[in-house]
C-alpha cells in the first residue's frame, strides 16, 4: 500500500473508532462515600428532615424536637421542644417529621407522635409552625382522630407530595384485622391536605360512600416513606411478622394484603421486594439522585434494625422490582432507623436505646 492509501486507512479507523465511541452509553462512575457522626449523645432518634436555610431536625421517640444549625459536624443545638402528652412506650412516642415545601411562606413541620389524649393513647398528625428563632409553635392537627396507638406497629412516617398532600404510613396497633377495615385509619397509607381538609380525589373503598384519609390499605408496620424523583411515585417500606419484609409501589385504592398475606403470590397488590425468610427489619429509606451519585443515581437507600446495615437498591424503571445491589456500614453504627437526603449527602439515625447518633454519608464519586 502506498503512503496516500496508508495515510486514507488510518484515518478512516480514526473515524471508525471515534464513531464507536461516540455511540456507546458512558458507564456511571463506580460510587463511593465517606461517612462520620455529627452528632451524638441522643434517645432513639427517629426521624431526619431539612429546612430549606440549612436547619437540622431531629425527633426523638421520648417527646423531643431538636434543631440544629445544619447537618455539619458538632453544629450548634439552637432548640430543643417537647412535644406535650407524647405516651413513649416500647416502640411509640414521637415519630415522623416532614418539612413543608412551601417553607418561605408556610413555615410548618409535620410531626407524627403517639400521644395520651383524653384518657385515650391514640396517634395524631400535628402542624407545628418552626420560627426564626427556631421555636415551635402548635398550629393545628393534620390527622386527628381514628388512630390507635401502641406499644409496636405504630408506622407514622410523614411524606409531603409532590402533589402537595400530607402522607402518612400508619400500622395496624397490633390489631391485624384493622388493617383491611376501610373504617379505620390503621394499616394503612393515608393522604390527607396540609390543613387537615380530605382530598376529594382521594379513592372510595368498598362499603364507602365518600372518600376518606384512607390512600391504601392491607398494611402491617410501614416505618418508612419514600418518593421517587423524577416519577414522584410512592414506596412504602415495612417490617414483616417472621417473614416478609416488602418494599410496596403505592397506588391510590390498593390493598396489600395484611394480613391475609405476607410477601407475594396472594392476590393482593405485590411487593416490590420482599426479605422471605428471615427478616431484616427494613426501616426509613430515601432515593438519591443526581450526577454526583454515580452509577447510585435514582436507587433507593433503606436502613435496617435488625441487620445493621444501609442497603442499596435499584429500583426498576417500571417500579415493579427492586434488587438489593449493596449492602453497606454492616454493624458499624449499630441498628440504623432514619434515611434521609441533602444534596450528595444521606444522613442516617442510629436506634441503640441510649448514646444514639447521627451518621452523615457523603458521596465522593467522582
Amino acid at each position: 500500500m502506498n503512503r496516500i492509501g496508508r495515510q486514507a486507512a488510518l484515518a478512516l479507523l480514526a473515524t471508525t473508532l471515534l464513531a464507536s465511541l461516540l455511540a456507546s452509553p458512558v458507564a456511571a462512575a463506580e460510587p463511593s462515600f465517606t461517612a462520620g457522626v455529627v452528632q451524638s449523645g441522643l434517645t432513639v432518634p427517629w426521624d431526619i428532615a431539612f429546612v430549606p436555610d440549612g436547619r437540622m431536625i431531629v425527633t426523638e421517640r421520648p417527646g423531643r424536637v431538636r434543631v440544629y444549625a445544619d447537618g455539619n459536624r458538632n453544629a450548634a443545638l439552637l432548640r430543643t421542644t417537647t412535644i406535650a402528652s407524647v405516651r413513649a412506650e416500647g416502640e411509640a412516642g414521637l415519630m415522623g417529621v416532614a418539612v413543608d415545601p412551601d417553607f418561605s411562606t408556610r413555615p410548618y413541620l409535620y410531626l407524627c407522635a403517639s400521644r395520651q389524649v383524653d384518657g385515650t393513647w391514640r396517634n395524631q398528625v400535628l402542624r407545628y409552625r418552626l420560627l426564626g428563632d427556631s421555636t415551635l409553635s402548635f398550629d393545628g392537627y393534620v390527622i386527628r382522630w381514628n388512630m390507635i396507638a401502641a406499644a409496636v406497629h405504630n408506622g407514622c412516617a410523614v411524606e409531603i407530595g409532590p402533589d402537595r398532600m400530607v402522607y402518612v404510613s400508619m400500622g395496624d396497633a397490633a390489631q391485624a384485622g384493622l388493617a383491611q377495615d376501610s373504617a379505620s385509619n390503621n394499616g394503612k397509607v393515608l393522604r390527607a391536605k396540609r390543613n387537615g381538609g380530605i382530598p376529594a380525589d382521594n379513592p372510595v373503598f368498598p362499603g364507602q360512600t365518600t372518600p376518606s384519609y384512607v390512600w391504601s390499605k392491607g398494611h402491617r408496620n410501614p416505618q418508612g416513606l419514600a418518593f421517587e424523583p423524577g416519577t414522584g411515585r410512592l414506596y412504602a417500606i415495612e417490617h414483616g411478622p417472621d417473614r416478609d419484609d416488602e418494599i410496596n409501589w403505592i397506588r391510590a385504592g390498593r390493598n396489600y394484603g395484611w394480613p391475609d398475606c405476607a410477601g407475594s403470590g396472594c392476590g393482593f397488590t405485590p411487593p416490590i421486594w420482599e426479605s422471605n425468610s428471615p427478616t431484616i427489619a427494613t426501616s426509613g429509606g430515601a432515593f438519591v439522585s443526581g450526577g454526583n451519585w454515580g452509577d447510585a443515581s435514582g436507587d433507593l437507600f433503606v436502613a435496617t434494625l435488625k441487620e445493621q446495615d444501609l442497603r442499596r437498591f435499584d429500583v426498576s424503571a417500571d417500579s415493579l422490582s427492586a434488587t438489593n445491589v449493596a449492602t453497606l456500614y454492616d454493624g458499624a453504627y449499630g441498628r440504623l432507623r432514619a434515611v434521609a437526603r441533602l444534596g450528595n449527602r444521606l444522613y442516617l439515625s442510629t436506634s441503640n436505646g441510649s448514646e444514639d447518633r447521627i451518621v452523615r454519608i457523603i458521596s465522593t464519586t467522582p
